[in-house]
């Protein structure tokens, strides 16, 4: 007869370990090539709701699993459960393969951000040190977890703000430029005159409102 692991976790602590698994370090380093790769308009943003996608059928796939087979032993249970001994084995050391990998790969972002240079010894230093916590028990794991949890979001969110006003006030430069130009241009030319360089690249392109602005900026100076 196998001891039953005690439920040492609360609800809250489960949603804060799932978050933990679902926005680490990756993000900080992800979003780069993933914007090479397909732009950083709409393609990104199809490709950000595919994953979401991806990860909310992954995430109710293993809460319903984990629902109906409440036991120690995850994804080598669920295989073993529905598929037979050999899935189960073949799922479970995927799984161990996969998350040492992932392992491994948020070490050495984490590597890279602290000290580029050394990366590696870093690397090397936070598993093991993450490792003694998580043998000093569970509390202490999702305490710390929701530390990162919650620098993470922290950052994103300030990422997201500094971005919007960056875009803001490019538009807001912009339109100052060409408003200055455009009064530049304006200035000692009558009614009748084109507003100069503004205005004739604007007439290749067909656009005529150069000369009007002009024209009613100059009247109401009358």
């Amino acid at each position: 007869m196998s001891a039953e692991l005690r439920r040492a976790f609360g609800v809250f602590d489960a949603v804060v370990i799932g978050l933990g698994a679902m926005v680490g370090a990756g993000i900080f380093v992800a979003l780069g090539p993933a914007a090479a790769a397909v732009g950083s308009g709409g393609g990104l943003l199809l490709a950000l709701g595919i994953a979401a996608v991806v990860a909310y059928c992954n995430a109710m796939a293993s809460a319903r699993l984990a629902a109906r087979y409440p036991r120690s032993g995850g994804t080598y249970v669920y295989g073993r459960e529905c598929l037979g001994s050999l899935w189960g084995y073949l799922a479970g050391w995927a799984f161990v393969v996969g998350k040492t990998a992932s392992c491994a790969a948020m070490a050495l972002t984490v590597g890279a951000y602290v000290w580029p240079e050394h990366a590696h010894i870093v690397a090397v230093a936070a598993v093991v040190a993450l490792t003694a916590l998580n043998y000093g028990g569970v509390q202490k794991s999702a305490l710390l977890t929701r530390v990162i949890v919650a620098l993470v979001l922290a950052v994103l969110a300030a990422v997201v703000a500094v971005g919007l006003g960056a875009e803001d006030g490019e538009h807001a430069d912009r339109d100052e430029r060409v408003d200055g130009e455009r009064d530049a241009q304006c200035e000692g030319h009558g009614p009748g005159d084109r507003p100069g360089r503004v205005a004739d690249l604007l007439a290749q392109r067909g656009d005529a409102r150069v000369p009007r602005e002009c024209e009613e900026e100059q009247t109401r100076g009358l």
